[in-house]
């Protein structure tokens, strides 16, 4: 039974790797229980090891491919392929004329098998034998036609390129005419001759190494006697230990050989890697700086030392990397320049561009990354990378659609992580497309769940732009679950708090973003917001003043605050700020309402119309600024105007007192006192209108009809709904004091009104009125007197204080006033009547009888009505009529 089955042949063939072949033999092995010995004297699976090893392109693999095929000699003499590979061996050993023996032989034992004839025109070529050379060609190509190796041999011998060339080709057409690199030149002395005075166990040292078995390495150096333990031994124990993630053991080797390899550059290498792959590199920024230091001293002694340019690139890269994270940007691209100048290939160039351009996009030199983005272009550089970084780069330069496109590109690729995605969403916000920017956030959040930074966006978009804050906070507590609890969330918290009119909570929040360093414009104005609306007005005013001084001298704070001290009723200072708010750019309904509401306050009404007006025209037709546009006409005596915008809020449905009470208002200015009256009194039979202010203003207006029946009615049921002020105690009294029978109980109303602090020329006047007409002159000169003092200027004072002295006596002081006060005329008629009765009284009845005709003139209707007055007019005539004085 064969050790390598069908199965085992088909994987081996498929195999990507090299070493998949060898892994897979040992499995075999294993699992079959198959001896060293068996494996050793097997025909396929020594075809099988010495493909392996004449694919390594090392000269250890090649002795070892020709050991391991010797081992079935004899079998394999009858295989072109053992023949072909056996050869081909043979040749790396510079034993060519067997080469060419077994060359020969595998053709005639296996003339169909194509590379047999491929590996004779070579050696053929070597020894000079072209026809038998050309033969061999052709013989191959008929086998198979225009295969590339055959003709690049052909071409070669044609071009007599020399067999050390034609040796050296890839088996695959691209790689062969790309790769800068060939196959080992079998005419490279130098090399061979190392190989050849390598020892058996520097050789098995060498294959261990290629294999990657690190640890047998280890194992048979530790286990030599130390006379064995050379500076080569060591050097690839050394080796073995940076391999095998032992880098500080490693170290340990090559600083004990630094005196015979400081002038070494594989040993000034080895040092550097040991640096470089340290476990304690982290901890030790010092390793990448000595790994430098060693990697550029291995180039300065061998510039073309394997690898040694690649890792000092990638050493430059790190340090370029370290020193950006340490803001030493100088410092760092002059890594990052040093390790663009050490590329050499294209794909190094590219990758070196791309590490500039991502540097430059990271210190935010758009400009400059997109230069090295250019370069990478044009080099053929077409990658998710490349489309991701200028989307990037173009982003930061502000072409947000440019970046899109790149972005999108860099999806069609295939990238689909959340980053992408949000960066999508990013530009799509920038460009106000929201409903874009959200899909694409939302897109990343599927493809991430837990990724803050998409959480904050969408809770963002949906804050700002959905209106939604409900859902926007449901994202915030999400994205601080996940341990976000920066300036940012709970400044944002603390936005949405806001308005979700949730202001303690809002409070909590906007304190922490403060505690965590936040102490600006935006924050200050939110800590205002907050506490206005949790009545601590002045405190809110107070930070919104201070937001402005940092900076936040726009619209929104203005309004405000304009608002606020409006609510406080500092008017003079809220129009200030409203007035800057209107002036940098806000002009909708709410402000013209709350100018047009301030202006009120300030009694301009004028400019109050106008405001007011505005913000109808704006769209404002609600109750309330056609109440308050009503309440400027009426101050400005417009009386018809202010009626119609009252009608008009109360058909919107108002139907409160103030607004009766300003409609009322309004009839009676316009001399329509009757249906004011009828307005209140049906505003008084609804649930909150049997008011004391309701019934106090009915009474007025029934005063004002002198109908003090009904004004005292209303006046009591004021009284009994328990209103008892100065106004009510001598509205009452002055009502009952039109009725003679009356003036006991208008007198006690009167006092009530003094003993509640009124103390003015109306009170002592109606008092001394009533006084008077109680007959109780004496005491009634008393108020009239006082009344006088309060103000001189009043005829009806002065009018009454006359008539007192004159009844009791005093003629001449009762002249004296009574002049006075004709001589204003404004009791024209009554003053002259009483002038009348002072002459009369006094004998002088030509002037008695002067006055009486002017009182005639002037009151003799009101003569002719009052039985009171004709008694006097009587009285009077009689006094003129005799003829001795009567005192």
């Amino acid at each position: 039974m064969a050790i390598i089955t069908e199965k085992w042949n088909k994987l081996f063939e498929e195999a990507d790797y090299l070493e998949d072949i060898l892994n897979g033999l040992a499995e075999i092995q294993q699992e079959n229980g198959y001896t060293d010995e068996e494996m050793e004297n097997d025909l396929d699976v020594a075809l099988w090891k010495a493909y392996v090893y004449n694919n390594m392109d090392s000269y250890e693999y090649y002795e070892l491919s020709e050991k391991t095929l010797a081992k079935v000699k004899d079998k394999g003499i009858k295989s072109g392929i053992w023949c072909y590979r056996y050869s081909c061996a043979l040749v790396y050993l510079r034993r060519f004329d067997e080469a060419l023996e077994y060359s020969r032989l595998g053709t005639k034992v296996e003339p169909e098998y194509p590379w047999g004839w491929l590996q004779l025109g070579r050696l053929c070529y070597k020894f000079n034998l072209l026809d038998e050379a050309y033969n061999a060609i052709d013989r191959g190509l008929e086998l198979v036609p225009n295969d590339y190796e055959f003709l690049t041999l052909k071409d070669d011998i044609e071009n007599d390129r020399g067999y050390a060339y034609a040796n050296s080709h890839y088996i695959d057409e691209e790689a062969d005419k790309n790769s800068k690199e060939r196959l080992i030149d079998i005419d490279d002395e130098e090399l061979y001759q190392a190989f050849a005075n390598k020892s058996d166990l520097e050789k098995e040292l060498d294959i261990l190494h290629k294999q990657g078995k690190n640890q047998e390495i280890i194992d048979i150096i530790n286990s030599l006697p130390k006379e064995d333990l050379n500076y080569d031994i060591l050097g690839k124990l050394a080796r073995a230990y940076n391999n095998n993630s032992q880098c500080e053991e490693g170290l340990k080797v090559l600083l004990s050989l630094k005196d015979e390899g400081e002038e070494d550059s594989l040993w000034n290498f080895r040092v550097g890697y040991s640096y470089y792959y340290s476990e304690k590199a982290k901890e030790n920024p010092e390793y990448l700086e000595e790994a430098k230091k060693y990697f550029e001293r291995c180039l300065e002694l061998n510039p073309n030392e394997l690898d040694g340019d690649t890792l000092l690139r990638w050493v430059y890269s790190d340090l370029g990397n370290r020193k950006l994270d340490e803001e030493k940007n100088d410092e760092a691209f002059e890594y990052f320049q040093k390790a663009r100048n050490l590329a050499k290939d294209t794909d190094d160039i590219i990758a070196t561009e791309s590490e500039l351009a991502w540097a430059y996009d990271y210190i935010k030199d758009y400009e400059k990354a997109y230069e090295h983005l250019k370069t990478t272009i044009s080099l053929g550089r077409d990658d998710i990378w490349l489309h991701s970084e200028l989307g990037f780069c173009l982003g930061g330069m502000g072409k947000y659609e440019e970046a899109i496109v790149e972005f999108e590109k860099a999806v069609e690729l295939g990238r689909d992580d959340a980053w992408i995605y949000a960066k999508l969403g990013s530009l799509y916000k920038e460009l106000e497309k929201y409903d874009k920017a959200l899909e694409y956030n939302l897109k990343g959040l599927e493809v991430d769940p837990e990724d803050i930074y998409i959480i904050c966006e969408l809770a963002w978009l949906y804050d700002n732009i959905e209106d939604n804050c409900e859902k926007g906070l449901e994202y915030l507590n999400k994205a601080k679950e996940l341990g976000r609890d920066d300036i940012w969330i709970n400044s944002e918290f603390g936005w949405v708090y806001n308005h979700l009119r949730e202001y303690e909570k809002a409070l909590i929040h906007l304190e922490k973003a403060k505690e965590l360093g936040r102490d600006d414009e935006w924050i200050t104005f939110e800590f205002g917001y907050s506490l206005v609306r949790l009545d601590k007005i002045e405190e809110g005013i107070e930070y919104y003043k201070k937001a402005i001084e940092l900076g936040k001298d726009d619209i929104a704070v203005n309004g405000e605050l304009g608002y606020w001290l409006d609510y406080l009723e500092k008017y003079d200072e809220a129009f200030v700020y409203l007035e800057k708010s209107k002036k940098l750019g806000r002009d909708d309904e709410w402000i013209n309402s709350e100018m047009g509401f301030c202006l009120n306050r300030l009694e301009r009404y004028d400019e109050a119309v106008l405001f007011l007006e505005k913000a109808i025209e704006l769209g404002k037709k609600d109750e309330w600024v056609f109440s308050e546009l009503a309440f400027s006409l009426k101050r400005l005596n417009r009386y018809e105007e202010a009626l119609e915008y009252f009608e008009k809020s109360e058909s919107l449905g108002r139907n409160d007192e103030w607004l009766n009470s300003q409609i009322a208002e309004c009839l009676e200015e316009l001399g329509r006192v009757d249906e004011a009256i009828e307005k209140l009194k049906a505003f008084a039979v609804t649930e909150n209108g049997n008011s004391v202010s309701v019934n106090s203003q009915i009474a007025y207006l029934y005063g004002k009809l002198n109908n003090s029946e009904e004004a005292l009615k209303y006046l009591y049921k004021a009284e009994k709904l328990g209103r008892n002020d100065i106004w009510l105690y001598s509205e009452i009294g002055w009502n009952l004091s039109g009725q003679p029978e009356k003036y006991e109980e208008a007198l006690e109303y009167f006092q009530k009104a003094v003993a509640l602090g009124r103390e003015d020329d109306w009170i002592n006047g109606q008092i001394g009125f009533s006084l008077a007409k109680l007959g109780r002159t004496k005491e009634a000169l008393e108020y009239f007197e006082k009344a006088k003092f309060i103000n001189p200027d009043s005829e009806w004072i002065s009018y009454h204080l006359g008539s007192c002295y004159r009844k009791l006596g005093d003629i001449s002081k009762a002249i004296d006033i009574l002049k006075v006060s004709a001589e204003k005329g404004e009791y024209r008629g009554w003053t002259e009547l009483e002038l009348a009765w002072c002459y009369a009284l006094i004998d002088e009845k030509e002037k008695a009888q002067e006055y009486l005709k002017e009182a005639d003139s002037y009151i003799g209707g009101e003569i002719l009505n009052s039985p009171e007055l004709k008694k006097d007019v009587e009285t009077i005539k009689q006094l003129i009529s005799m003829t001795t004085y009567v005192s």
